[in-house]
Order: structure tokens, then C-alpha cells, then sequence
């Protein structure tokens, strides 16, 4: 029987924001402007517009009217969020717990993310498969332990607004249902959604709950889905 674990991305594998290393640096002279101006993108529905696909970065860098000086070449914070998505760090534990299960479920990260980030994934997806033990905690090094990944900004749906929509190509195209898929999400409406079609969901979110959860409703999903 074919089955797919599709696990979130932000707050489940990792909490790092994009433009990481500007943000989180109040020393670097773009800081206090890059951190003004995404504000009020993220507190509006231009984030969820990025996330649809009904914008780009580059729409939202220009959108930014940030004025970069001398410093900086004029691509600066573009080469900077596709770099800083690439360096984003990962939730180790559960990749490894999820590495364990592989054989037995397609692992895919199902995100409701930018085109940024699901451009930097599949470039980093497709560079190489490392072999040996992984020796950053990071994007670049991880994602081609994934099968594949369904980003919003690719269906042009949020999770929780049509879980059908969101999910229902990819399992169409790998010959599931979502009763043979179970979703591993911060979001307490993604999991409703989700679980509305038929499939299993866990919410959880990474530094507030315990790896053994999961391992424990992986465990009882994979010893019911192997039942005949």
C-alpha cells in the first residue's frame, strides 16, 4: 500500500524567517529598514497573496522601497533571501525520526510558502543527494532527503481554504486517497481541513511539544495502514 507523510514547514521543520540573517543582525545597516518595511506585509493580505503565487519576491522586494546605497550591488536583497532560505535551519530530530519511516512513506513537505523558498527547495533538491552523516543543520543539506514538496504558492491555495485543492493533484498523481496520508502541522485548521478529507493529522509545533507524539502516531498509522 502506498502512503505519504506530508509535514508543514514553518513552526513543524524549522521557525527560521526569511531575510534570517539581516533580521536577526541589529548591527546590519539594512536591519531596521528590511524590518519596518515587511511589517506590514506580514500583518496583511499581501502575505497571503505571496503565498498564493499572486505575487513574487522580486513584486515584493520592489514593493519593500527599500534604497540600497553604494554597499550593496542592486539585486543585494534578492541573492540575500534565496541564500538565507538555503541556510534556514531544520528540526533534525524529526527529519531523522521521519528518515526512519521512509521505506514504508514518501516523506513531503506540504507548505503554505512563497515562491522563494519553494525555488531555493527543488534548486537544492535536485543539486544532490549527500550521503553519510549530514554535517549542517540546514536547508541545503536536508531537503533531498524529502521526496517532493507542495508549496501554496505553486496551487494558488492555502491549506486550510481547500484542502482538496491543496493535496488532492499530488495524491491523484501517485495513485492515494488522503486515507492513505497523514499530516504533521502547527495549524490546528490545516489539520481540520485536512482530516474533513478523509486523511489522519497531528498538530504539532515544533519547541512546544514532544518528539515521542509523533513517533507514537506514526507508529499507530503505519501499524493500521499495513493491516489488511
Amino acid at each position: 500500500m502506498k502512503r505519504v507523510v506530508f509535514v508543514d514547514w514553518h513552526g513543524v521543520l524549522s521557525c527560521d524567517p526569511f531575510w534570517a540573517s539581516i533580521r536577526d543582525d541589529p548591527r546590519h545597516p539594512l536591519h531596521t529598514p528590511l524590518v519596518q518595511s515587511l511589517a506590514p506585509v506580514f500583518a496583511g493580505e499581501r502575505a497571503h497573496a505571496w503565498m498564493r503565487g499572486e505575487l513574487s519576491y522580486a513584486q515584493i522586494i520592489s514593493g519593500l522601497g527599500i534604497k540600497l546605497d553604494r554597499r550593496f550591488r542592486a539585486d543585494f536583497l534578492h541573492r540575500r533571501l534565496l541564500a538565507d532560505c538555503a541556510r534556514m535551519r531544520v528540526n533534525v530530530p524529526l527529519l531523522e525520526l521521519l528518515l526512519e519511516i521512509r521505506t514504508l512513506a514518501s516523506i513531503v513537505v506540504a507548505t503554505d510558502n512563497m515562491d522563494c523558498f519553494a525555488e531555493t527547495f527543488r534548486r537544492l533538491r535536485a543539486a544532490r543527494r549527500p550521503t553519510g552523516r549530514r554535517s549542517t543543520e540546514t536547508l541545503a543539506t536536508w531537503a533531498p532527503v524529502c521526496d517532493d514538496l507542495i508549496s501554496s504558492s505553486d496551487v494558488a491555495v492555502l491549506k486550510d481554504e481547500d484542502a482538496a485543492r491543496f493535496f488532492g493533484p499530488w495524491l491523484s498523481r501517485h495513485g492515494m486517497t488522503f486515507r492513505d496520508a497523514l499530516l504533521i502541522d502547527d495549524s490546528t485548521s490545516d489539520c481540520a481541513a485536512f482530516r474533513e478529507q478523509g486523511g489522519t493529522a497531528l498538530r504539532w509545533r515544533m519547541g512546544d511539544d514532544d518528539l515521542s507524539e509523533v513517533a507514537a502516531v506514526l507508529s499507530r498509522w503505519l501499524g493500521h495502514a499495513s493491516k489488511p
